[in-house]
């Protein structure tokens, strides 16, 4: 009788030793979920926000070069009339010289243009990804 009353016990103890357990992870879980929850918010808002700046950074950049390329277009069918233009093969040679040259100047400032919009996305890329405290962003 006494073995039968020791298992019940040591049964009852691990038991209630299991649901305290579980009870307590409980309570451990719900504590994070609602830090969590109470962080969430904030972020939330944060990441929209910085989401929408980066977005408006990539539409400028978009629309600038959709604009160049258009520029770009525009000198490249010019090229044929300037040659059609031409009197004699040097009046074509320096036709096409000017034109070469203008295209070259326009590669240049293309790089420059690449440059300067990819420091505009890695400086928008590292404030969306800086810590919250760095503080707020315009």
């Amino acid at each position: 009788m006494s073995d039968t009353k020791t298992f019940t016990d040591n049964v009852r103890k691990q038991t209630t030793r299991s649901t305290e357990y579980a009870a307590e992870q409980a309570r451990q879980q719900a504590q994070s979920y609602a830090q969590f929850g109470e962080m969430g918010v904030g972020n939330v808002k944060t990441a929209l926000r910085l989401q929408t700046e980066m977005f408006d950074v990539l539409h400028d950049i978009s629309r600038d070069w959709v604009a160049r390329v258009t520029s770009e277009a525009e000198h490249a069918f010019g090229l044929p009339s300037k040659l059609t233009a031409a009197q004699s093969v040097p009046d074509a040679f320096t036709a096409y010289h000017e034109w070469l040259n203008e295209w070259m100047s326009m590669c240049s400032e293309d790089s420059r243009r690449l440059v300067a919009d990819s420091q505009r996305i890695m400086d928008k890329g590292v404030r969306c990804f800086a810590p919250a405290s760095t503080g707020p962003t315009t």
